[in-house]
């Protein structure tokens, strides 16, 4: 089927065959698990790296590469977004931002493999990390692209299967190379240009370098003022901090909390990881058709957070390698219900139509910023009160998640 698109927004162009939803979904399963894979692994990676090099500072280390790379990775999602609306190109408005972002990111984490000075090591990454906001922007934007509302859930859906199957393959291969980060990292990144070239092949856009461009105005770059694209903001934000908090340090988690030598605690990380996969995999495949069926998204977003605060309270009552798995499936069964519709609840509350890519960017942030403030935080909570503070904070970032976004208006 040939795919016609308005040259001045790829959607499909009036009169034209609709894309189909099978092609799209499967694209943002792949897109998505091309990023999530190399991100979810270099988490482990890093902590991994900076034990190697500075095992009495490793906390700080990756507090301070972490905090960069999630500010850099916060740039791309807006810039990006922000560019790609307004891109001409042959290949139409996203294409060229996944194509280059994608190499960018892939070069940045393989490099970061190649040195042990930390210093080039948090540069690299924050190279990264910038690739990866900007190819996240242009990702999120097919799917207002080139899905129907109606559909919207079932194709996030999509999106949420293949970006829990990038984490469960990321945190797996980041686990198993704890003994050889370098390795890791150079083996990491490069499905996401593998996956940026079918998306300009299956996906193609029309060209519309003849389409007219608006002058950029300083509206444009004031973020949208509507009141429920802020509580999802901050819904998303709450509930993202409250999985960071614990996840962005597993493997220390393990090690220095619940004792397991390094090799053993990157095995059980591994576990975990693909623990939380198959759980969540179980809850994703049905939740964007039921979301479709009922016509409710809201009641699925909102209800994932508590979900994982009733997980901390197991680890926080009797730490320990089970419970800590117990909190783990409590994340796989949470973001299996959440990332079934998020998406779907993200197009909803969009206010622009012909700024998708900007406004998508600027709600992604709502995922980026707890990477920034999760080193941070968590770093000092470690620091003065040990791993167990960690659980007590994301209980209560999760419950608020949940008061947040039930207060949505324009979504059911």
């Amino acid at each position: 089927m040939t795919d016609i698109t308005d040259p001045s927004t790829d959607r499909p162009a009036a009169g034209a065959s609709p894309v189909r939803l099978s092609r799209v979904g499967l694209l943002l399963l792949v897109g998505q698990l091309a990023w999530a894979l190399p991100a979810t692994a270099s988490v482990t990676l890093l902590q991994s790296l900076a034990d190697d090099v500075d095992p009495l500072h490793k906390v700080r280390v990756v507090a301070l590469i972490g905090t960069a790379g999630a500010v850099t990775s916060a740039i791309g999602t807006v810039g990006g977004g922000l560019l790609s609306d307004r891109t001409r190109s042959r290949l139409g408005r996203r294409s060229p931002w996944l194509i280059g972002s994608a190499l960018l990111a892939a070069a940045a984490l393989a490099a970061c493999g190649t040195t042990t000075d930390l210093v080039a090591v948090g540069a690299f990454y924050a190279v990264f990390q910038l690739g990866i906001g900007t190819w996240v922007a242009a990702l999120s934007a097919l799917l207002p692209d080139h899905v129907a509302p109606g559909s919207t859930g079932r194709a996030s859906a999509f999106a949420g299967i293949g970006y829990l199957l990038g984490q469960t393959a990321g945190g797996v291969l980041g686990g198993l190379f704890v003994p050889h980060p370098g390795r890791g990292m150079a083996l990491a990144p490069w499905l996401m240009v593998l996956a940026a070239l079918l998306v300009a092949v299956r996906l193609p856009a029309a060209d519309n370098r003849n389409a007219p461009r608006p002058p950029l105005r300083g509206s444009e770059l004031r973020p949208p003022g509507t009141r429920d694209f802020w509580l999802a903001f901050a819904g998303r934000f709450l509930f993202i901090l409250a999985i960071v908090l614990v996840t962005q340090y597993l493997l220390y988690v393990f090690t220095d909390h619940l004792g397991l030598a390094k090799d053993d605690a990157g095995r059980a990380a591994a576990a975990a990881t693909g623990l939380v996969g198959v759980l969540a995999a179980l809850t994703t495949v049905g939740g964007g058709l039921l979301s479709d069926r009922l016509g409710r998204t809201k009641i699925f977003v909102g209800g994932a957070p508590l979900l994982l605060a009733a997980g901390a309270v197991p680890v926080l009552v009797a730490p320990g390698t089970a419970t800590m798995f117990v909190f783990c499936a409590a994340v796989g069964l949470t973001l299996g219900t959440y990332l079934s519709v998020d998406q779907a609840l993200m197009v909803a509350v969009l206010p622009d139509a012909e700024n998708s890519a900007r406004d998508l960017g600027m709600l992604q942030i709502g995922s980026t910023l707890p990477g920034v403030v999760a080193p941070v935080v968590g770093g000092a909570l470690i620091g003065s009160a040990g791993y167990s503070v960690l659980f007590v904070v994301s209980l209560v970032l999760a419950v608020a998640a949940a008061a947040v976004i039930t207060t949505i208006r324009s979504v059911r």
